[in-house]
């Protein structure tokens, strides 16, 4: 099998991967798949390379070879429960840097497809099915931006077994959030559980228009999923 092959198939396996190329020296241009635990699974092995478990895109420097290592990952699936203006903005930063999009909402008006880029899967359901109705573990992010707090409460119910697991968060402001929370509470969530949930969510750009909010809550995705503390590269806050 040539490197494609074998990286669509572990893929296919959900086993995961870490390539390595090569930059500079006799073997520039090499490329190497690892698995997890550091067994070769294409090209030939680097001497002197230790493969971490937990394995972030970075430049390592082996005596006077240097070389690019990554993990090797699907792109990541996004479900967006609510279809108003920030959402369709929402929908078009998450595919431009590369994730698979759902959009969710009980209004089937809302979910035009001039409403959304082609590639969004759009589905009219009612939210209180959306457990029966969509394989939700399959999602590595959950943003819920629908159009009154009742409507939150009902999503999050149907998303809880996953708030430990998934980057979850709701857009309004601090008052609709915390009217949402109180009913929360009253129908068994933990307080614990809560914390877990980003809300008001989004960073804290100055964000007023759909667009910029839509920026300040793909930024917050990523900054959580790639375990990130979100602050000012000038200011020593965590690189790229």
């Amino acid at each position: 099998m040539n490197l494609y092959d074998v990286i669509e198939q572990r893929l296919t396996e959900d086993k995961k991967s870490i390539m390595v190329t090569v930059l500079n020296g006799t073997r520039q241009g090499d490329k190497v798949v690892y698995g997890e635990t550091g067994d070769v699974v294409y090209g030939q092995p680097i001497d002197g390379l230790a493969i971490e478990p937990d394995q972030r895109p970075s430049i390592l420097n082996l005596g006077a070879m240097e070389c690019f290592v990554q993990p090797v990952e699907k792109d990541p699936e996004v479900l967006v429960l609510g279809a108003g203006h920030v959402s369709r903005c929402i929908a078009d930063m998450l595919l431009f840097i590369g994730c698979h999009v759902t959009v969710v909402d009980d209004r089937a008006e809302y979910l035009r497809p001039d409403f959304f880029d082609e590639r969004v899967r759009r589905l009219c359901l009612d939210f209180n099915d959306l457990a029966s109705q969509l394989p939700l573990n399959n999602y590595k992010g959950i943003i819920i931006v629908t159009r009154a707090h009742e409507y939150d409460s009902i999503c999050l119910n149907q998303v809880r077994h996953l708030v430990d697991s998934t980057y979850m968060g709701v857009m309004g402001s601090h008052k609709r959030v915390f009217h949402a929370f109180e009913v929360l509470k009253e129908s068994g969530w933990t307080q614990a559980e809560l914390d877990k949930i980003y809300a008001p969510i989004g960073l804290s750009l100055g964000a007023e228009t759909p667009e910029e909010i839509a920026l300040s809550i793909v930024s917050e995705f990523l900054a959580v999923t790639r375990g990130r503390k979100a602050g000012f590269l000038s200011r020593g806050g965590q690189g790229r």
